[in-house]
């Protein structure tokens, strides 16, 4: 389809515009690139021998005993990294500070542009053209919320952005491997990541026997590691329970905000939510499994499934913190879009509004 004349200046302009307003939005906010903070304390703690989680719980202990650093920082956020990255962070320590920033920084910003434009080809022929032009302001808007996750620097935004490159390769071209390869990669710093195995499931042919094997190195991985680096694991076990003791954050996901329910009560809550969280994601992922039939028999095309896989498969992530929700923004309005347009055409209207008249 031929674009008109003025279509790639607009296109072109609001892109422009958009890069332009981030680094006053950076200026305004104050506070950026605090969780890339917490990488670089884990490098320094590896750099003098020390055990980057011991060094985050010791930070911890001394915030929660100081009334002054209380009144004065925030919480203290912990490294909670599986110990199979240490060997890598122990590779950066060896480098200049300035080049890795520089690295991380710049990969970083070109794996947010590379799940921007992934996510554009998740519209229709008649909707992408908006998608490309609105794409920028996901940045801004992550999961249709005012939120500056963009500017902390997690390492969530570097592994989706590999993932969904990936995965675009896997649903356009047929091929899964580089996407079970970003999977374990991702899956090594944050398990939950698991999850995302279901979408070669829903969007692919005849992939379980190759999620199953991903599922099962990934978790043979984890075990590896309890033997290879047992009081590093042990002290990782242990980060991982301040996520939730200290820090409080059980996430935006049903079961999360399950969890802190029952923290806030003072009740056992691990059980509970991990209970709540098979009773809920079960169910969502038969559904999908069953409505993943119509899209391999054809009734459903890839731009119309693929969104909606998206968002299954956000809902299926046990813990979903901020982080995590900006890849899935444009597949959000995407089927926001879609439901406000059906439910606003007349035809659609009379058929609905027929039993009402019939009375």
């Amino acid at each position: 389809m031929k674009l008109p004349a003025p279509y790639p200046v607009l296109l072109c302009v609001f892109w422009l515009f958009s890069m332009l307003a981030i680094p006053f939005w950076i200026a305004g906010d104050g506070t950026i690139a605090w969780d890339y903070g917490v990488l670089q304390r884990a490098m320094e703690a590896l750099h003098v021998g020390q055990d980057p989680y011991l060094t985050g719980i010791a930070a911890q202990d001394a915030y929660r005993q100081s009334p002054t650093l209380q009144a004065q920082e925030q919480p203290p956020i912990i490294y909670v990294y599986s110990p199979a990255t240490l060997p890598l962070l122990q590779f950066l320590c060896a480098l200049p500070q300035a080049v890795v920033a520089t690295i991380y920084w710049t990969v970083y910003v070109l794996l947010i542009l590379a799940q921007l434009l992934v996510s554009t080809r998740l519209a229709g022929p008649r909707e992408r053209r908006i998608a490309l032009m609105l794409a920028p302001v996901a940045v801004f808007f992550p999961g249709l919320l005012i939120f500056d996750s963009v500017l902390s620097g997690n390492v969530a935004f570097l592994l989706f952005g590999l993932v969904f490159l990936a995965a675009w390769w896997g649903w356009s071209r047929g091929h899964w491997l580089f996407f079970y390869a970003a999977v374990i990669l991702a899956a090594c710093f944050k398990i939950p990541y698991l999850m995302l195995l279901a979408i070669p499931l829903l969007a692919g042919r005849k992939q379980w026997p190759q999620a199953i094997a991903t599922a099962v190195a990934v978790l043979g991985a984890y075990a590896l590691q309890f033997r290879i680096w047992p009081v590093s694991f042990h002290n990782y076990l242990l980060a991982i329970d301040r996520i939730f003791s200290f820090n409080k954050d059980f996430g935006s996901g049903p079961a999360g905000r399950f969890g802190a329910a029952f923290a806030a009560l003072g009740l056992p809550y691990p059980k509970p939510e991990m209970f709540f969280y098979l009773a809920t994601a079960l169910p969502l992922f038969l559904v999908l499994l069953y409505l993943s039939r119509y899209y391999r028999q054809g009734v459903l095309r890839r731009e119309e499934w693929l969104p909606v896989l998206l968002l299954g498969v956000l809902l299926l992530n046990p813990r979903l913190i901020e982080y995590e929700i900006f890849p899935f923004t444009i597949a959000m309005a995407l089927v926001a879009w879609r439901l406000i347009t059906a439910v606003t055409r007349p035809r659609l209207v009379a058929a609905l509004a027929l039993p009402l008249w019939g009375r």
